[in-house]
Order: structure tokens, then sequence, then C-alpha cells
């Protein structure tokens, strides 16, 4: 069954479900074994030029579509809608949230650039627990220094408590504290692109309620995973979704699949 980019309500509930934090969708493309990119980093393009949109469709009907650094520092994407007006005639662009503890996203990034855009919100760890984590004075000063650069190019600027398991060499951040944060900025509908750190940590959480899967019919063997462990020794314990639709898009299978 062919699909057309039109049947966005394929991919979102109408209306969205009225929660307490935002509704999340996961979704990204991967080879039939499960991979996101080659152990290169190549990944352009798992998608088929149809199942491209999906991505799209999502940035635009969801109010905020977040990333972690990684994904910035690698592929220093825009995160901005690209669809025709046609397709998208309010021209609506997605607040656009990077998870990014120390604060690393460039001053010349395409997202910093873009920021008359579409708002940027980066997000980094608070303060004090950067410094019980070990940051020297030195670093601080220097992270004070990234984050007035960044605010200069129009970014936003908020921070949030860190995961209880991080390590001062790779802090993370809280999610229910990033979603509590959007939910209050306003923010219902999140569409989380990546990397593969970002994935694990929302389903290790039991935080996304939607994923959507663009599966390519490639096998890459050895790769980078879009997820990693999620701590699961038995199928009892997976992280368990229901199928919502199945449908291809190009010669790319687009899975739908929720709580």
């Amino acid at each position: 069954m062919n699909t057309s980019i039109e049947n966005a309500n394929l991919l979102l509930p109408i209306p969205l479900p009225h929660l307490s934090r935002p509704y999340v969708v996961l979704s990204w493309a991967q080879s039939a074994d499960g991979q996101i990119a080659t152990r290169t980093g190549d990944s352009k393009y798992i998608s088929s030029p149809e199942s491209l949109q999906v991505q799209q469709l999502l940035r635009r009907d969801c109010e905020a579509v977040l990333v972690g650094i990684g994904t910035v520092l690698a592929d220093d994407p825009r995160l901005l809608c690209r669809l025709p007006e046609e397709q998208n005639p309010e021209q609506r662009q997605p607040h656009r949230i990077v998870l990014d503890a120390h604060f690393q996203t460039p001053g010349e990034s395409c997202l910093c650039s873009t920021s008359n855009e579409g708002p940027v919100l980066v997000i980094g760890a608070q303060a004090a627990q950067r410094a019980a984590s070990g940051t020297e004075k030195k670093d601080q000063a220097d992270t004070e220094e990234r984050i007035q650069k960044l605010a200069a190019r129009g970014v936003q600027i908020a921070r949030v408590a860190i995961d209880e398991d991080s390590v001062p060499s790779r802090l993370k951040l809280s999610i229910p504290a990033v979603l509590d944060l959007l939910y209050e900025r306003g923010i219902r509908s999140l569409f989380v692109e990546g990397g593969s750190a970002i994935i694990t940590s929302f389903l290790k959480q039991n935080l996304a309620d939607r994923v959507i899967l663009d599966l390519s019919p490639r096998f890459i063997g050895q790769g980078i995973p879009a997820v990693r462990d999620l701590g699961v020794l038995s199928l009892g314990e997976a992280k368990h979704f229901k199928t919502r639709s199945v449908a291809t898009w190009g010669e790319n299978v687009v899975w739908v699949m929720e709580r």
C-alpha cells in the first residue's frame, strides 16, 4: 500500500491526548537491522525520498523538535520544516530544542544562524550541579562565555537538573525535568529526532508515547545502533508498543506504534 504524504493523520493522533507533560513522538530512520548509520557515520539517506517527508510532517505538526548535542556537532542540522507552502500554508516552524549539558552548541551552527526563522532553546545542566560534578573554575568560565555567545545569536537558554546516574565525564540531563520545563513553556507536543543516546533515554524511562520507524530495506551490519542498552534481561521487561499502522512510503516502510 502506498501512502501519500498528505495522510499526516497516520502519524499523529487527532486530537492529541491531554497529558501533564508534552506528548512525545520518537521517530528515526534505520536499516532493516536497526542501524541509523554506518561505522563511519554515513546515514544519507537511509530514508527513501518519500519517507523523508515523515520528518518534515512531524516538524510541521509538533510544537517542538528535540535533538542531543551529538547530533548538532555531527550533522549541524537546521531542524526547520522544509515543506512547500501548499503543504504548510501557515508556514509553521517547530521550537527547536538541543539537550546540551555543557553548552557546546557552536555559535556558528546552522541552528544559531537561523534563530530568526524559528526559536532555538539550548538546555544545559544547572550550574551548581556542574560544579559539584568536578568542573574546574576555568571550565565554568568558558561555559559562561559560550552561553553569552549563544544568547547573542538569539538562542534561548535554560538549565535543568542532571540525571541521577550521570558521571562527571558525561553529564546527562534529567529527561523528566526537560519535559516539565517544556510543558511550563506551553509546549504540548514534542518530536524527538535523536540521536541514539537521546532515543534510548526516552525509551528507557518510558517517556515515549508514540514511535514512528522509517525502515529501509538495507542491511548495514555493524554500525551505529538506533537504540542502545535498555537494561532489558527478559522479554517481559521489554518496552512494548501496539502497532497503529504499517505502510510503504517509496521503498521504505513506515511503522507507527504507540503505548
